[in-house]
């Protein structure tokens, strides 16, 4: 048998392999952009619960309730965790699977 005839679909087998690996690679790159988005919008609600949360306390309103509010407004955030100590509110928020802690008071 001629050498051709014996390698014959080789170049099927290579190009099937080296898709898989690139299916795999960009798959484990998107979910990694994913994790990175999700912190990302965590902390920007976090951030915006704590500061409105700081003002509610300030005006004597229900601080974590504002919080809560606050959070579920900005990328879908859920308030998991908020308590004050002194004038300082602090708030954990998760987006997705990231979880991030905030904090802020008065000037």
């Amino acid at each position: 048998m001629p050498v051709e005839h014996r390698e014959r679909g080789s170049a099927t087998l290579v190009a099937a392999v080296a898709i898989a690996a690139f299916t795999v690679l960009t798959l484990v790159v998107l979910e990694g952009v994913v994790d990175v988005l999700d912190r990302h919008r965590a902390q920007v609600a976090a951030d915006l619960a704590a500061v409105a949360a700081a003002t509610a306390l300030w005006s004597g309103d229900d601080a974590c309730a504002v919080a809560s509010r606050t959070a579920a407004r900005n990328s879908g955030g859920r308030l998991r965790g908020c308590r004050t100590e002194g004038a300082d509110v602090i708030v954990a928020v998760a987006v997705g699977d990231a979880t991030v802690r905030a904090r802020a008071g008065p000037l």
